[in-house]
């Protein structure tokens, strides 16, 4: 079921630009737009239910990661490494050139290591890698294609003989690749891009070397044997997919930062109901909804109904794809005298709730889900909590 609730429109600002470089700049400088991670705002479509719609909610690792066991994954106590470039080729038009424009080239050096912590951000993917990254050749002619610095992180991707690219946990395909027990090979022709005057296409290439290390491929996002925060402990198998919410489908599980600088597994809380909420900490209708929060937690408990309100929370609508220091969490629960649970958003709301929403996705997406852990009612904006209410009521026979 999904109903949608029309807020003010400034409540749900466009949290990115489809059109700007992943590099921070006007021209995407691989052709495909931005990091392909999507819109991450939207203002909901009005569905005269006369409170808010939608749905999403984010996919998760299990214990375990969740990333699949793709060419050359490690172990649980070994990483994938990656070193090598990948080059960007550009050519103009020649209506670009007439006004100046030269065929140039860039490189892009990337060290990299297999990160298993975040799978929602590329499901299609065998092995995901977090590299850092130097731009360390051809900066002028990076410059002639795009402004701003070049991203120093990126994530790349490998899954059935393509590869995926984002600037965060998210990535988009972007190509045909080959990945073997030694070599990580990409490629890339774009489309036709704006050069401003006349257009540019990118031929992108290049190899990185495999190697492996000892390392822990979750980084630290493995939930502990009890919470300090005293979060209950279902600790369920772990999950592997899939990655999408789809009405009636099952809550993907992810690992997320809570006050108690711990991580959280989402499928701990399998057992009660759960309202999924990805908020922004400076979304006004995310903020009313947190101002409700402990109350409606308290008429629900009242009606004999055991619920966990998990906020997914990110830093800014203009950075829904960082995550909030724990100093920023604790004043998000001291703000609104919150007694449920806070997490800090690992780009999950993004992705997950944004696949569930598709257009109508922005800052609140609410989703419910029962004690086995399905997805039973969503809505995108705020209004009150009397729709999930009523949803959660129905379900449990009341």
């Amino acid at each position: 079921m999904r109903v949608f609730w029309l807020w003010p429109v400034l409540a749900f600002v466009a949290c990115s630009e489809p059109g700007k470089s992943d590099d921070g700049g006007t021209t995407s400088d691989d052709g495909s737009g931005d990091d392909g991670t999507g819109d991450d705002g939207g203002s909901g479509d009005d569905g005269g239910s006369g409170d808010d719609g939608g749905s999403g909610d984010d996919g998760g690792s299990g214990d375990d990661g969740g990333s699949g066991d793709g060419p050359g994954t490690g172990s649980d106590d070994t990483v994938v490494t990656a070193v090598g470039d990948v080059t960007w080729f550009v050519d103009f038009d020649a209506e670009a050139e007439a006004a100046g424009n030269t065929d140039c080239a860039y490189t892009r050096t990337y060290t990299a290591v297999e990160d298993r912590s975040a799978p929602w951000g590329c499901a299609d993917c065998e092995i995901m890698l977090r590299a850092d990254v130097e731009l360390s050749d051809g900066r002028d002619c990076y410059d002639t294609i795009t402004t701003g610095d070049p991203a120093s992180v990126e994530w790349l991707g490998y899954g059935d003989g393509s590869w995926y690219r984002g600037t965060g946990p998210a990535a988009s395909e972007r190509g045909p690749a080959t990945m073997d027990a030694t070599t990580f090979t990409v490629q890339q022709t774009s489309d036709p891009v704006s050069a401003g005057t006349g257009t540019l296409t990118f031929e992108i290439g290049g190899t990185l070397t495999l190697g492996s290390e000892p390392g822990d491929p979750h980084h630290g996002h493995t939930a502990p044997a009890s919470y300090s925060c005293g979060w209950p402990k279902a600790d369920p198998p772990p999950y592997t997919g899939p990655y999408e919410i789809t009405d009636g489908g099952p809550l993907p599980d992810g690992v997320f930062p809570d006050a108690c600088e711990e991580p959280v597994r989402l499928h701990d809380f399998q057992g009660s109901y759960i309202v999924l909420e990805v908020s922004a900490m400076d979304c006004p209708p995310c903020q009313t909804a947190a101002s409700q929060a402990t109350a409606f937690e308290e008429e629900m408990a009242a009606a004999g109904i055991d619920l966990h309100i998990i906020t997914l929370l990110s830093p800014s609508l203009s950075d829904v794809y960082g995550t909030p220091t724990t100093e920023q969490l604790q004043r998000w629960i001291d703000t609104y005298d919150l007694h449920g649970v806070v997490l800090g958003d690992r780009a999950y709301g993004p992705t997950m709730a944004a696949g569930w929403a598709g257009d109508s996705f922005g800052y609140p997406t609410l989703i419910v889900f029962d004690p086995d852990l399905n997805q039973i009612f969503g809505q995108v904006g705020f209004g009150s909590y009397d729709n999930i209410g009523t949803a959660i009521r129905e379900h449990a026979g009341m």
